[in-house]
């Protein structure tokens, strides 16, 4: 608020008489492309950053890549087999924290209730452990390395963020509820006090969640409609803020876009 003040003349006495006027709305944020890559072919789920490079996940693979995104270590196998007989087949969008790459593992009779996530080491990618999770769905988790909460979702949709304290082992913390509903979630990350999030929506739209309130900004399009969204990392780094997978609308390639936040 800024005042507004008038001269008045009462008498022969001056008066100021002041009000106030609202000061313009600040604009709201957006998401802006600043440049393009094409992922390495065969991941199209997720990714995440690491020293030097990046960790992508395909359906049931992973790769870790450098800079350039050359392929520099793989796992295709990184749902083992005791997991697989229990209808787990697909690798969601991950995140990196510490040491670690955390991924979601998903098995598809939503009904059920029960997915899964694992830990690997993010630079030789090797399984560490599996905790199973009570969740419908399971498209992403990202965690904040600060508190070691992750975040993740029920559904490809929702109001709220589900919150587990991986200090506990993966212990569930109250969900997170959101201002408005969001759909069809691939993809999320933390940085900067907010979780971002990616989706496969009608023009893969990208958003906000401010991590003390819940508010929800909308940034605006990924691109590449009708192709899908995919998965996110939020890096601060030359090329920008955000860092999205968006899948051609011809199937191939996987774009790699790099997008500042104004």
């Amino acid at each position: 608020m800024r005042p507004l003040c008038r001269m008045a003349t009462v008498g022969i006495i001056a008066l100021v008489v002041c009000g106030f006027t609202a000061s313009p709305a600040s604009t709201a944020s957006t998401a802006t492309l600043q440049s393009e890559q094409q992922g390495p072919d065969g991941y199209q789920q997720g990714v995440a950053r690491l020293d030097n490079g990046w960790i992508f996940t395909g359906t049931a693979t992973m790769a870790r890549t450098n800079d350039q995104l050359k392929v520099v270590k793989t796992n295709i196998q990184p749902i083992p087999l005791d997991w697989k007989v229990k209808g787990f087949n697909h690798v969601g969008d991950p995140d990196v924290a510490g040491k670690y790459l955390y991924v979601p593992l998903e098995q598809p009779t939503y009904e059920r209730g029960d997915q899964a996530m694992a830990r690997y080491d993010a630079k030789s990618l090797k399984l560490v452990d599996i905790v199973p999770v009570t969740q419908h769905e399971a498209s992403f988790v990202t965690v904040d390395p600060k508190t070691m909460i992750a975040y993740s979702m029920d559904h490809f949709g929702g109001d709220a963020l589900l919150r587990y304290d991986l200090r506990k082992h993966w212990a569930p913390l109250p969900p997170l509820p959101l201002s408005q509903f969001v759909d069809k979630v691939q993809g999320a990350d933390v940085a900067d006090g907010a979780v971002w999030l990616s989706t496969s929506d009608d023009t893969n739209e990208l958003f906000r969640v401010d991590l003390k309130t819940g508010r929800v900004d909308d940034l605006g399009s990924a691109g590449h409609v009708p192709g899908e969204g995919e998965g996110i990392d939020a890096t601060n780094m030359k090329s920008g803020l955000l860092h999205v997978m968006t899948v051609d609308p011809q199937l191939t390639p996987v774009w790699f876009g790099h997008f500042r936040v104004t």
